[in-house]
C-alpha cells in the first residue's frame, strides 16, 4: 500500500491528501432527512417506536466510532513513527542560512622555515613553528575589529602586516580595495597609499624576501623595497591608458579559466626577479550588459567586459622577467611551433633562481609544450611536448620541482593497456645543462605511479627522504580521496605506493593536505563523511596536533535530525555504471509503505562530481530534514576520477551522455519503493542549470518540475577557453554546437513546471543565455516562473539575494510537490480580503 501523503510532521499534515474523518458526535440530524420518516413510523407502530429509535441511534453511533477508530489506526500504520523518530530537531532554513552551523576550515599560510601563520579562535594572527612547537602572536584581533578589515598578509621578515578593507569584488578571484599597513612592533596602523591618489588598489602583496611590496593601481604595476619610504617606488609596467592592457593581473578569461587567481606574478626563490604577464585585449570583442545601480540613477550604465566567445579573437599576452638588481626586463618567447598560431600559457614555475619552467598550450588545447627559460637572456628551450588524441590536455597546476632543480613532477595520463588512460605522476628531467646546445636530446621521462586509479594532485615533496606525496583515488573509487606517498629516486624501479590515510576510521574517507616547503610537515584535513577536522602531522611520525575540530558544530548537530546518506551504483549499460547518492529523510523507514518527493540535484560539467564522501550541510540538507524530500545525486559520464575514457566521453558533444545519464538515474530512483513517482523535480546551477534544461528538453515527462539557475543555454554564448576545450571551434563542430543548444527544445517545456533564475549582472554566464531562452519559451507559448535578480553576478550573493533565492526555490518545490505556492497563496489571501470602504461625504 502506498499513500502519497505529504507528511509535514504535524497533525494537519496527516490528512493533506484526503478529507479528515468526521466523527462529530454532537452533530444533530437534519430535519429533511430524519424527522419525517420517524414521524411516519410513529403513526404506524404507536408507543414502541421511541424505544426502537434509541436502539438504532446507539447502534449507529457504535458503528461510527468503530469506523473512526479503523481510519485512525490505518493512518497511524502508514505514517512514519513521529514520536519514535522525531525526537531530534529539524535542520531548519534558519539553521542553513545562519552562522551557527558554518564549517570552520584551516588553511595555513606556510613560510620557508617550517612555520605557518594563521588566525586563532579569537581572531588574532598567530605564528606557529612546527620544529619547536611554539606559538606566538603577531597581531591582536582588535586591529581587525577596530578597522573592520578583510584579509591580511604578513611580510616575510615579520616586520609588517598589510590589511585590506572596503573590498569590492571584480570577478571570481579578483577584488579592489584599500589597505592599511601595521608595523608589528608598534601595532600602529597607517594608510597604505604610496601614490597618494586615494584610489582603490587592484592588487597588493609582499615580496618573498624582506618587506618589499608589489602593488597595482589603474593597471600600472609598481614595486617599492620599503613600504615606509616612498622614494623607493619604481614603475615596472605602465598602463597605456586604453583600458585594454592588464599588467600583472589577468584579464577576465585568464582569471576565470586558466590562472584561477587574482594576479599573474611569479617571484624567483631569492626574490630578486619577477616573472609577470601582460595581457592585451585589444582584439577581444567587448560584451556589454546593463547595470541599473542606485534608484537615483535615471539612466543606469553599461558594463563593459572583454569576453572572448567561441570562434572569436582571444586575448594575446607577453611574459616578461624583471631583474631588480639591474632594473632590466627581458621578454620570453613562446615555442617556435606556437609563434604563428593562437595559444595560451597555463603554468609558470621557477626551477631555481635563474630558470623558469613555462607550459604553453595551443588554442585547440590538445597540444602542450613546456620550455625552460633563462632569466639572464630570455631564451627559452623546449624541454617536453605532449599531445592528446580524442580529448583535451589538462595542465593548469604548476609542476613540482625537486630542490636540486634536476627533475620536476606533474600529473599526466598514462595508458594502462586495454583499460584506457589514467592520470599518474610523471617525472621529467629539467635539462638546464643543455640550454645552449643547438640540438639538445629530449628530456628523460619516467612515470612514478601506475594503475587504474587516478592521481588527483601532487601536494608535497620531502627531498630529504626522496618522497613525493599526492592525493589520489583509492582502488578506483572516485567518491573518495586519500593521501599517498611514492619514492622519487630515479634508480628505484619499485613504483609501489604507500597509502598514508587508508587506516583512518570510516568517518574519514575524503582527505586534503597542505605541505610545508620542506615537505616535512603537513596540515591534514579529514573532510568527511563526518564533520571535518584538521590536524598537523609530521612525515616522520604518526603524532597529530589538532588545529580545528569543529566541536561547536558537532555539539549543535547532535540534537538535529540530519539526512541519512545512501550510496548506490546505477547501471548505464552492460559495461558501465555510475555512482549515485541519496539523502533520505530521518523519518524514512523502508519497511513502511510510505513515499516521499524526490529532487535530483545535478551539475554534469566535465571533470566534476557531486557524489563524494565529503561532509555537506546546506540548503539540500534542510529540504531533507525539514521538508521530508529525498535529494539525490548521480555522476554520469564526463566526470572526474574515473580515467580518461570516462572523462572524455562527452568530448565535442556536451549535452549528450551526461544528460542521458541524469535521465537514467531519474528512472532508477523512480522505481525505488519509497520514492513518490509522481513527485520528482530536477535542479542545478550554472552547468547544472544547463543539464536541468537539457533533461527537460528531452520531453519524456520523467520530471514534473525543474529549476535552472544561471544556465548556459547555447554554447556559442559562453567563453572561448572553456567551451573550445570541450567542444572545439564552432566552424569545426557546428553540428555539436547545434545539438547541445537547449533553445530548440523550448516546446518540450509545456508540460513541465519550470523555474528560471538569473542575475542581470552575471559576468560569467551572461543573462543573454536566459534572455534568448525566454524568447524561445514565449514563442512556444510556454508558461513558467521567472526570477531575475537585478545587477547580481553569477553567485547571486549580494544583499538579501541569496536568502530570497533559496526561499523562492523552496516555494517552487512546494508548489510542485504539494500543489500550493505558500508565498503567492499568502499574497492572494491578502488580496482577497474585503477592503474597508471609506464613506463618501
Amino acid at each position: 500500500m502506498s499513500i502519497g501523503v505529504r507528511f509535514q510532521g504535524d497533525k494537519e499534515g496527516l490528512y493533506s491528501s484526503f478529507d479528515k474523518p468526521k466523527c462529530d458526535l454532537n452533530r444533530q440530524p437534519s430535519r429533511d432527512h430524519v424527522n419525517e420518516p420517524f414521524l411516519y413510523a410513529e403513526e404506524l407502530v404507536g408507543g414502541t417506536t421511541q424505544q426502537r429509535n434509541w436502539r438504532g441511534i446507539a447502534i449507529a453511533l457504535l458503528v461510527i466510532l468503530i469506523v473512526c477508530a479503523l481510519i485512525i489506526t490505518a493512518i497511524i500504520l502508514v505514517t512514519p513513527g513521529v514520536e519514535e523518530k522525531g525526537q531530534k530537531e529539524k535542520f531548519t532554513f534558519e539553521d542553513f542560512f545562519g552562522h551557527d552551523y558554518k564549517i570552520n576550515r584551516f588553511y595555513p599560510k606556510w613560510r620557508k622555515d617550517d612555520s605557518f601563520i594563521y588566525r586563532g579562535e579569537e581572531g588574532s594572527v598567530l605564528l606557529y613553528n612546527c620544529t619547536s612547537n611554539m606559538t606566538s602572536e603577531l597581531l591582536g584581533n582588535s586591529s581587525f575589529n577596530e578597522l573592520d578589515m578583510g584579509d591580511y598578509d604578513i611580510s616575510e621578515d615579520l616586520k609588517y602586516a598589510m590589511l585590506s578593507y572596503d573590498l569590492k569584488g571584480i570577478y571570481r578571484h579578483s577584488k579592489k580595495g584599500k589597505y592599511k599597513i601595521i608595523e608589528l612592533n608598534t601595532r600602529v596602523p597607517r594608510e597604505f597609499d604610496p601614490l597618494e591618489k586615494k584610489q582603490d588598489y587592484q592588487y597588493v602583496s609582499w615580496s618573498p624576501i624582506g618587506h618589499g611590496v608589489i602593488f597595482i593601481q589603474e593597471n600600472t604595476m609598481y614595486y617599492m623595497t620599503d613600504p615606509m619610504d616612498h622614494q623607493t617606488i619604481q614603475v615596472i609596467e605602465k598602463d597605456p591608458g586604453t583600458g585594454e592592457i592588464f599588467n600583472g593581473i589577468p584579464d577576465w578569461v585568464y582569471e576565470e579559466e586558466i590562472i584561477s587567481k587574482d594576479n599573474a606574478l611569479w617571484w624567483s626563490p631569492e626574490g630578486n626577479k619577477l616573472l609577470y604577464g601582460v595581457f592585451n585585449d585589444s582584439r577581444v570583442r567587448p560584451y556589454y550588459y546593463p547595470y541599473y545601480g542606485e534608484e537615483s540613477s535615471a539612466y543606469g550604465t553599461n558594463m563593459k567586459i572583454y569576453y572572448p566567445k567561441p570562434g572569436y579573437p582571444n586575448p594575446t599576452f607577453t611574459l616578461k622577467i624583471r631583474k631588480f638588481e639591474s632594473n632590466e626586463t627581458v621578454t620570453l618567447k613562446p615555442p617556435t611551433e606556437f609563434q604563428n598560431i593562437e595559444h595560451y600559457f597555463t603554468t609558470v614555475t621557477w626551477i631555481d633562481n635563474e630558470y623558469a619552467l613555462i607550459s604553453w598550450l595551443n588554442r585547440a588545447q590538445n597540444k602542450t609544450i613546456l620550455t625552460i627559460c633563462s632569466a639572464m637572456s630570455g631564451k627559452c628551450k623546449k624541454n617536453q611536448e605532449e599531445e592528446s588524441r580524442g580529448g583535451w590536455i589538462d595542465l593548469y597546476t604548476p609542476p613540482t620541482v625537486s630542490p636540486n632543480a634536476d627533475w620536476y613532477f606533474m600529473v599526466f595520463p598514462r595508458q594502462e593497456a586495454q583499460h584506457g588512460s589514467f592520470k599518474q605522476i610523471l617525472m621529467v628531467e629539467a635539462s638546464v645543462s643543455t640550454m645552449n646546445q643547438l640540438d639538445p636530446p629530449p628530456a628523460k621521462k619516467k612515470f612514478r605511479t601506475v594503475g587504474t586509479s587516478d592521481v588527483m594532485q601532487i601536494v608535497g615533496l620531502d627531498a630529504e627522504s626522496n618522497t613525493l606525496y599526492y592525493i589520489g583515488v583509492p582502488n578506483g573509487d572516485a567518491r573518495k580521496r586519500h593521501l599517498y606517498s611514492v619514492s622519487t629516486k630515479i634508480t628505484d624501479n619499485d613504483m609501489r605506493v604507500t597509502c598514508v590515510t587508508c587506516e583512518y576510521s570510516p568517518d574519514c574517507q575524503y582527505f586534503s593536505a597542505s605541505f610545508s616547503h620542506s615537505g616535512k610537515y603537513y596540515m591534514l584535513g579529514c573532510l568527511g563523511p563526518a564533520v571535518p577536522y584538521f590536524v598537523l602531522r609530521s612525515t616522520k611520525s604518526s603524532a597529530e596536533i589538532m588545529f580545528e575540530n569543529n566541536d561547536h558544530l558537532k555539539k549543535k548537530l547532535a540534537n538535529k535530525a540530519l539526512p541519512k546518506a545512501e550510496y548506490l551504483n546505477i547501471p548505464i549499460n552492460n559495461k558501465e555504471s555510475m555512482y549515485a547518492k541519496m539523502l533520505l529523510p530521518p523519518i524514512l523507514d523502508a519497511t513502511q509503505h510510505y513515499t516521499y518527493p524526490l529532487l535530483l540535484s545535478v551539475y554534469g560539467g566535465p571533470d566534476t562530481q557531486k557524489v563524494t564522501y565529503k561532509f555537506q550541510l546546506g540548503w539540500e540538507e534542510f529540504l531533507v530534514s525539514s521538508k521530508n524530500y529525498i535529494v539525490a545525486y548521480a555522476d554520469g559520464r564526463g566526470g572526474t576520477g574515473r580515467g580518461q575514457n570516462w572523462l572524455h566521453a562527452n568530448y565535442k558533444n556536451l549535452g549528450t551522455h551526461e544528460v542521458e545519464d541524469a535521465i537514467t538515474a531519474g528512472r532508477y530512483f523512480n522505481d525505488i519503493s519509497y520514492v513518490e513517482s509522481s513527485k520528482k523535480a530536477i535542479w542545478g546551477w550554472s552547468y547544472g542549470g544547463y543539464t536541468t534544461a537539457s533533461v527537460i528538453g528531452r520531453g519524456d515527462g520523467l520530471f514534473e518540475c525543474g529549476i535552472s539557475v544561471a544556465p548556459v543555454t547555447d554554447w556559442h554564448y559562453y567563453d572561448s577557453v572553456y567551451t573550445e576545450r570541450y567542444m572545439g571551434m564552432p566552424h569545426d563542430n557546428e553540428r555539436g554546437y547545434q545539438n547541445s543548444n537547449v533553445l530548440k527544445h523550448a516546446a518540450k517545456f509545456k508540460n513541465v513546471k519550470y523555474m528560471l533564475v538569473h542575475g542581470t549582472g552575471d559576468d560569467n554566464v551572461h543573462f543573454q543565455n536566459s534572455a534568448q531562452f525566454i524568447k524561445g519559451l514565449v514563442e512556444e507559448d510556454v508558461f513558467f516562473r521567472l526570477q531575475v535578480y537585478t545587477d547580481q553576478q553569477h553567485g547571486l550573493s549580494g544583499g538579501n539575494t541569496k536568502k530570497h533565492l533559496y526561499e523562492s526555490m523552496e516555494d517552487f518545490l512546494g508548489e510542485c510537490f504539494e500543489g500550493v505556492s505558500k508565498k503567492f497563496e499568502m499574497k492572494q489571501k491578502e488580496h482577497d480580503k474585503p477592503q474597508k470602504q471609506e464613506s463618501v461625504k
